[in-house]
């Protein structure tokens, strides 16, 4: 009975009796009988009885719900969310200076891309699902420090390559930043914009990678505030975060974080694209260097218990491999834990200063 519903419906859809057919296909999704293949069929027939994109894209992610293989729903979401970016405006005349434009000129518009091709999402944070997009092309993703908490293996999903393990190698708590590191290596980059900042009361488009688009604007602010912030119009947000931004020529400028502003209405922030790079760029270089572990506490890379020793030089705590075993005093280690310029009391080993030759801490004097 209930593969016949879906029949009739599809027929009447094609047959353009439109409500009809989506009143078949949902008395045939609510049934039992169907199997996960059929059900995704229906969803992607209940799709087209409904020119809304916001009805699509429900549909679309039924359909991989049910049947997370399914490429049709996975290629119908995905060009779905490359429709969903702005029409670029006209080129404005005027050369990039310095990474920035001249005054009154702007970049020229983005040549068009599937934005599909560059997002992921994390399926397994401890905080819901979130968006994450490819900022290196060594197979390095962004998101938010909120996707993943203290999590050092998460599930990613790709449009192009189903789920795959990522490694959280760094984070960036008070950016609430994360990077990813997986397998996958992207052909190319979204298109960055060239502007250090985001102009004020910009146009701004945010999409997830469930395909959820939003209309927003920069949020002029009079507070001084570093340009890795970019304040939006923005007070929440579909996912854990990781949403990625586009200005009006469809350029990225940054993803969306879940930091918040306290005195304005609980507005959002993203984090600026410049910045992403940078700290992409800063961590591989670390992690080219000597051996690192992460620390799913603070998201350090640490040195120290990359070379086997028990503690996180920046918040002191073990490492996951170390709360397995009998922890114990490593004379050795000392070096990773030595604060910067600070001389030991030759009496009690503290480092916290010396003064007038005496230690700070227990008032020996120094020798």
């Amino acid at each position: 009975m209930t593969q016949r519903a879906l029949e009739l419906g599809i027929t009447a859809v094609q047959r353009g009796s439109l409500q009809e057919g989506a009143r078949l296909i949902r008395i045939a999704v609510k049934g039992e009988e169907l199997t996960p293949e059929l059900r995704a069929v229906a969803y992607l027939w209940l799709a087209e009885t409904n020119p809304d994109p916001a009805h699509k894209r429900a549909c679309y992610n039924e359909a991989l719900n049910v049947d997370p293989q399914n490429a049709e729903a996975r290629s119908r979401l995905a060009a779905l969310l490359t429709a969903g970016l702005p029409t670029a405006n006209p080129v404005v005349g005027g050369a990039v200076v310095g990474g920035a434009t001249a005054t009154g000129a702007y970049p020229a518009a983005a040549q068009s891309f599937n934005v599909a091709d560059y997002l992921a999402q994390i399926v397994d944070g401890p905080n819901g699902a979130g968006t994450a997009v490819f900022v290196s092309l060594e197979g390095i993703l962004a998101t938010t420090r909120r996707v993943v908490g203290g999590m050092e293996r998460v599930t990613v999903e790709t449009y192009a390559g189903g789920q795959v393990y990522g490694s959280v190698i760094r984070c960036f708590t008070e950016l609430d930043l994360a990077l990813i590191a997986v397998q996958s290596r992207p052909a190319s980059l979204l298109p960055v914009t060239p502007l250090p900042r985001v102009p004020d009361d910009a146009p701004l488009t945010v999409v997830s990678y469930t395909g959820e688009v939003t209309r927003a604007r920069q949020r002029p602010t009079k507070r001084a505030m570093p340009p890795h912030w970019i304040p939006t119009s923005i007070t929440q947000l579909s996912d854990a975060g990781g949403d990625v931004i586009f200005d009006d020529k469809n350029y990225l400028v940054g993803i969306m974080s879940r930091s918040a502003s306290l005195a304005s209405a609980a507005y959002l922030y993203g984090i600026h694209i410049s910045t992403l790079r940078r700290l992409t760029e800063s961590t591989l270089a670390d992690l080219r260097g000597e051996r690192r572990r992460y620390c799913p506490d603070c998201g350090n890379a640490s040195r120290a218990a990359g070379a086997g020793y028990f503690y996180c030089e920046q918040c002191g705590a073990p490492s996951p491999e170390a709360r397995q075993t009998r922890r114990y005093f490593a004379p050795q280690a000392a070096a990773y834990y030595e604060p910067s310029g600070r001389a030991r009391c030759v009496s009690c080993n503290a480092a916290v200063g010396i003064h007038n030759n005496r230690c700070l801490r227990c008032g020996a004097e120094q020798r």
